[in-house]
């Protein structure tokens, strides 16, 4: 996990999910892509939306709206795949839009307190800016925490 001291000066990936906004750090994300044709696979994690082919490999891709367990909006052309790295391997992300990507003052981010409700550790700092708070997602744990994608 990103230590608190790693905040500031970095940069982040912020994008939406139901008119909430998560971020991640930069460094996490391989490339953002439109929405390509996904094929499904049957019988796998309910997580996972089914796989692409970019440039030859193939990519799982996972729907955070199922991940998090927010209902999924309709598909609309500001959809984007986030590409990120996982342990072994690269997997997407679908977002309902990409927001902006940016730098957060550490005098405007705040350590999660223990006592949240949302699954342990998903978000491990809190962001403000411009009268918004920003989730900065644990990816490791967005990935394999309990609902492993490998």
């Amino acid at each position: 996990m990103k230590g608190f001291d790693q905040v500031d000066g970095n940069q982040f990936v912020v994008f939406s999910l139901n008119e909430q906004l998560y971020a991640f750090f930069i460094e996490e994300v391989v490339e953002i892509l439109r929405v390509p044709s996904i094929t499904s696979i049957p019988g796998i994690n309910p997580y996972i939306e089914g796989v692409i082919n970019l440039r030859g490999n193939i990519i799982p891709i996972v729907n955070l709206h199922k991940r998090f367990q927010l209902p999924t909006p309709e598909k609309n052309k500001k959809n984007r795949i986030v590409i990120v790295q996982g342990k072994n391997e690269n997997i997407g992300l679908i977002v309902d839009k990409i927001n902006m990507v940016t730098k957060f003052d550490e005098e405007h981010v705040e350590p999660v307190s223990n006592n949240q409700t949302i699954e342990e550790d998903i978000v491990i700092y809190y962001a403000k800016h411009k009268e918004q708070v920003i989730g900065v997602l644990n990816l490791e744990k967005v990935l394999y925490d309990n609902h492993h994608v490998s």
